[in-house]
């Protein structure tokens, strides 16, 4: 019995490695990635409605968004979304604030931003990068949602700048920078410079995002995603409501845990034939 049942154990870990060498280039392939952004100073909390008129089961809502707040990427079955922002706990059949479409496409991932001052709301649709730089860099670029900084240059201080002039409700392309720790400046016309400490890793592709804060702006780093084989996971909670997607956990991770799930059933098997 003990041995019949160490064959089962066996088979199943077999089995469950084959699904997890399986399964990353699986969703890759048939999954898109999106993300939500709030990146309005003056336009108060709203509830974010992303559906799909093929598949109404991928449709989800992510209610009270608030400025600063940037969610989980969700990943969805590749398609056409249309992303619509209505006023915090306002009726689902409101008129929307705003909308806009993505053509979400499998493998890659976007984030849909709602920036720009509240009397000129846009909803723009940025393509994130998910190719692992080459050796020895990272890709890193800039999302300016903050209205005290008209236009920014940002780069190492007393370095090359990295960019410049990138102007409030707009973001730049993906630059490729060396690897390692960087006192990050950030500057505009008449405020004093703000810096922020980045440490940049292999394999990463990183978003700097500047918002308004107290009359001034401040910056923060990103982490969007980090290598292959995972989905990505960049995400700012500020401002968000409880309810919004949570982060999806890399396929091996999830492989790995079904691993073990398995494993431990089978050895309570084990155990209980032993004990008869």
């Amino acid at each position: 019995m003990i041995s019949r049942a160490l064959a089962v154990l066996a088979a199943a870990a077999v089995a469950a490695a084959a699904l997890l060498a399986l399964a990353v280039p699986a969703a890759a392939a048939t999954d898109a990635y999106v993300r939500l952004a709030h990146l309005s100073p003056d336009t108060p909390q709203v509830d974010v409605y992303v559906t799909s008129a093929a598949d109404p089961s991928a449709s989800f809502v992510v209610p009270g968004v608030g400025y600063g707040a940037v969610s989980p990427y969700r990943p969805l079955p590749a398609g056409t979304y249309v992303v619509s922002m209505r006023k915090a706990g306002a009726a689902p059949d409101s008129p929307a604030v705003i909308s806009t479409s993505v053509d979400a496409r499998a493998g890659a991932a976007y984030t849909v931003a709602g920036s720009g001052p509240a009397s000129g709301l846009k909803l723009s649709v940025l393509t994130d990068r998910l190719a692992p730089p080459p050796a020895g860099k990272a890709a890193v670029r800039v999302v300016n949602g903050a209205a005290s900084a008209p236009t920014v240059d940002v780069g190492p201080a007393g370095g090359p700048t990295w960019v410049s002039g990138v102007a409030f409700a707009t973001a730049t392309d993906y630059v490729e920078q060396p690897l390692g720790a960087w006192p990050l400046q950030v500057t505009t016309s008449g405020r004093p410079p703000v810096t922020l400490p980045v440490t940049l890793d292999a394999n990463s592709v990183y978003t700097v995002l500047l918002l308004d804060a107290g009359g001034s702006f401040r910056a923060q780093l990103i982490h969007d995603s980090a290598g292959t084989g995972t989905v990505p996971v960049g995400s700012v909670e500020t401002g968000e409501g409880g309810t919004a997607p949570g982060p999806a956990l890399p396929l091996g991770t999830a492989g790995a845990a079904l691993v073990l799930v398995l494993g431990a059933t089978l050895v309570a098997g084990v155990g209980r034939a032993r004990s008869r």
